[in-house]
């Protein structure tokens, strides 16, 4: 049967109406997690025996997980298999149409759930997308993707309600500009914040005071005051990422990618492409915000400084790779150029 949507996935789970194959997957692992442990409980129950209910990860015995399946339920109505982030990258090719022979057979009163809530293949990516299609024939599968960034501004709004707390949009959409899009870590700071205010309202000021600001945001703060020609706040935004120990090279990285972000849009600007398309090119997904952000950081910049900023980039990162160098002071002069370059290239 074709993919199916979170309704209905919900639905199913309700209704005790099961597939005999799931394929519960997607980059949204909150979700992911979540509805597994929600099928499963369904499934083998809340206190499942060991006769019904059987657990594999990982890399595991092909023999051992096709015996698992042909189990007669004892005393339930299913049996219930789980394997969670099946290794794809660690098994041949012999092994992977083994499994998928594995679940294609018919297996009479056994609920088989495969879940992938953090492994996601690399090396046999094409192997496993021949695992999702097949799963897709057979089975249900259901994917879970980000969130837009109105949907995770809801869900915020959602859990800090469950904590009978308030939060604007315009504050959900700040806390998300500075922890990223993960609903893990959204949802354990909507907690915390929540725990630590006394007031009904969840506040900017709360927010700014215990939110745990992602690697990208501390970095577009960085790369923000070097456009803006602030060289006080820009060396004290490296003085910060040097004292929690960020990698220099995950730092240069991030950069990098904010000043791409501020030359695509300024390139696509200059050529009547919309935004919008912009990031559905470059699959910004709900990073599209980032576009904006980059925009309105280098209205005050000329294209030909973005474009210079970059070669400086590129070049601080093939040296970073090629040659030993005292990489604190390195990182002070990569900003002074830039500082230098944003300084000539005022518009």
């Amino acid at each position: 049967m074709p993919k199916i949507t979170e309704a209905e996935l919900k639905k199913q789970i309700k209704n005790k109406n099961f597939s005999p194959v799931y394929l519960i997957y997607g980059s949204e692992q909150l979700f992911v997690k979540k509805y597994t442990e929600m099928l499963t409980k369904a499934v083998a129950g809340k206190h499942p025996s060991d006769f019904n209910y059987h657990i594999f990860s990982g890399v595991f015995e092909l023999d051992d997980f096709a015996a698992s399946l042909h189990m007669i339920p004892f005393m339930s109505e299913f049996n219930c298999v789980l394997a969670t982030d099946i290794a794809f990258d660690e098994m041949d090719k012999s092994s992977i149409i083994r499994l998928i022979d594995i679940i294609s057979a018919e297996h009479e009163g056994t609920v088989l759930i495969i879940s992938m809530p953090s492994y996601i293949p690399v090396k046999n990516k094409t192997d496993y997308d021949k695992f999702l299609k097949q799963t897709e024939k057979i089975g249900t599968v259901c994917e879970f993707e980000k969130l837009n960034h109105s949907m995770l501004e809801k869900y915020i709004a959602k859990w800090a309600n469950e904590n009978g707390k308030m939060i604007s949009r315009v504050n959900a959409a700040r806390l998300i500009s500075y922890c990223g899009d993960d609903l893990n870590m959204l949802h354990n700071e909507i907690d915390k914040i929540s725990a630590y205010t006394k007031s009904e309202e969840i506040t900017l000021e709360d927010i700014e005071k215990l939110a745990t600001v992602t690697l990208e945001t501390r970095v577009y703060a960085l790369s923000d005051a070097v456009l803006k020609g602030e060289g006080q706040n820009a060396y004290n935004s490296l003085d910060l990422l040097f004292y929690q120990k960020e990698e220099p090279s995950h730092i240069l990285r991030a950069m990098c990618d904010a000043y791409v972000d501020a030359y695509r849009i300024r390139v696509a600007n200059e050529c009547g492409v919309l935004p919008k398309d912009v990031a559905s090119d470059f699959a910004y997904r709900n990073r599209a915000f980032a576009l904006d952000k980059a925009r309105r950081a280098t209205v005050g910049v000329s294209t030909e400084a973005l474009r210079q900023s970059l070669d400086v980039l590129m070049e601080a990162e093939m040296r970073l790779k090629t040659t030993s160098v005292n990489i604190r002071i390195y990182m002070e002069q990569i900003i002074a150029r830039l500082l230098l370059v944003a300084r000539e290239g005022k518009q």
